[in-house]
């Protein structure tokens, strides 16, 4: 079996970071491809984090290793079929334990997608986590061979948005599974049987964000057997499209007649998508246990900007402060309330924290079609006011929001939201809160439309809760 391949990424013609990045183990013919978001330092991070777990732990881990990693119900696979989903679930572990010890990473995530190409038995084994992509070129014609783990794709496969609606959606970015946003992962596998003059295309949705897989399929079809044409092409075209999104792709061509050279007839691919689950404890124990290991082995450096030390949460830092509270306390409850008899306690004299726990959300598919059809405004301002109330089965979280916090228009916050509420902590005071993302805006219970609303924040002991729903602007 010969196989080509080339792989090229490229920042776009919008953003100024590149947040995809690609893996290739050339001589296990082994590829993959990753697409970071979030995270605020992060930028760039989770997704070159997770190539460098990937690739460092792959010739470092035993068969053994992976069962106990992905479970020994698997013991029937071949080590190398297995090897790349424990590799995922460790890469997942790894980013999601460093956003707990740097909070500054929280909200920090990456998909990934990649291939195994097994010449012993003419396979190619598929994996998939998020909404990057793996398609086949065949005799002409493309194949998509992966499914998007994405809000899009589960309105679409519900029947609630044509494939045409989903080209115009506002909700390209929300995705349902990734690496580094939670303690386990779901991993989707499949295999196929590979023939000769098969072309794989590896790709970040900027690609296919850009382009159908109609023009994909066209310009390979014209380049191949080209690998490194190909790739430069794909990119090239994708950013005169409009380049609004970093772009990675990996082309791969398979050459020689597999079959009759090899006998690869007689091969058992797994076409149909099987999902290796979330991990157990113990699963997750061989996880931590493998990165303690050979953490010393990862070379992607976590950003200067997230270890910093916040001198405020200093344990001598607040054992001092500790000190000098109580002795005030004391000396004010001596000077002037000794002899009135009164005493205060220092929760009283003084409170913990002041900030928010800024939970986005929109509404559902279902709830957002309801409310368009109330004609009635006093029904339709109770109806979202009771959303506000009980957002458990109406809203559902958005993410990459971007928040800004100002005070005498100064700026104080920027961040971004995830799947999980923001915590901001700030001084008490009154601020004004801006939200920006593409085409939506802050409904208020009253369905006036805002690009910003005003927060007061006052010393207690705890994060303020605030609940914000945002709408696409066209529909309100």
């Amino acid at each position: 079996m010969m196989i080509l391949s080339s792989a090229q990424t490229n920042t776009g013609r919008v953003r100024t970071e590149n947040q995809d990045c690609f893996g290739v183990k050339q001589e296990r013919d082994f590829f993959f491809v990753c697409d970071g978001m979030g995270g605020g330092v992060a930028g760039d991070f989770a997704s070159k984090c997770a190539v460098d777990v990937i690739l460092s732990l792959y010739d470092k881990i035993d068969k053994q290793d992976c069962l106990d990693i992905v479970g020994n119900v698997y013991y029937n696979y071949d080590e190398n079929v297995i090897k790349p989903i424990a590799l995922i679930k460790t890469a997942n572990r790894y980013l999601y334990n460093l956003t707990k010890k740097y909070p500054k990473l929280s909200g920090m995530g990456t998909t990934c997608a990649g291939v195994w190409f097994d010449r012993n038995s003419g396979l190619i084994h598929i994996y998939n986590v998020g909404d990057s992509r793996v398609y086949r070129i065949r005799n002409g014609k493309i194949k998509l061979l992966t499914e998007d783990h994405s809000k899009i794709k589960e309105l679409i496969d519900d029947g609630k948005m044509t494939q045409e609606d989903a080209k115009m959606a506002e909700i390209q970015s929300m995705i349902t599974r990734a690496l580094g946003i939670g303690k386990t992962v779901k991993v989707d596998y499949k295999s196929e049987l590979v023939k000769n003059g098969d072309i794989y295309v590896l790709c970040t949705d900027g690609l296919n964000g850009e382009l159908s897989d109609f023009t994909i399929n066209d310009i390979v079809n014209l380049h191949k057997p080209d690998t490194d044409m190909i790739s430069n092409e794909l990119i090239t075209a994708a950013n005169n499209a409009g380049g609004r999104d970093n772009t990675t792709v990996i082309s791969v061509c398979i050459q020689d007649d597999l079959q009759s050279e090899y006998g690869y007839l007689n091969s058992e691919p797994t076409e149909d998508i099987v999902v290796f689950p979330e991990e157990t404890k113990n699963n997750s124990d061989k996880e931590n246990s493998l990165i303690r290991k050979f953490e010393r082995n990862f070379s992607v450096p976590v950003p200067k900007l997230a270890t910093k030390k916040n001198i405020l949460k200093s344990p001598l830092f607040i054992a001092v402060i500790l000190v000098l509270i109580l002795i005030s306390a004391v000396f004010v409850y001596t000077a002037i309330f000794k002899d009135k008899g009164e005493q205060k306690s220092i929760v009283e004299l003084t409170g913990n924290i002041s900030g928010l726990k800024l939970d986005i959300e929109t509404f559902t598919a279902d709830k957002l079609v309801e409310i368009q059809t109330i004609k009635d405004k006093v029904f339709k301002i109770q109806v979202v006011q009771e959303c506000y109330n009980d957002p458990l089965n109406t809203l559902t979280p958005m993410q990459n929001v971007t928040v800004a916090l100002s005070i005498d228009g100064q700026n104080k916050y920027m961040g971004m939201s995830s799947f999980r509420p923001l915590d901001i902590k700030l001084p008490k005071g009154t601020y004004d809160m801006t939200l920006s993302y593409p085409g939506y805006k802050i409904l208020d219970k009253n369905l006036v439309l805002k690009d910003s609303v005003s927060v007061t924040l006052e010393v207690s002991d705890e994060l303020t809760k605030m609940l914000i729903i945002m709408v696409p602007e066209k529909d309100f």
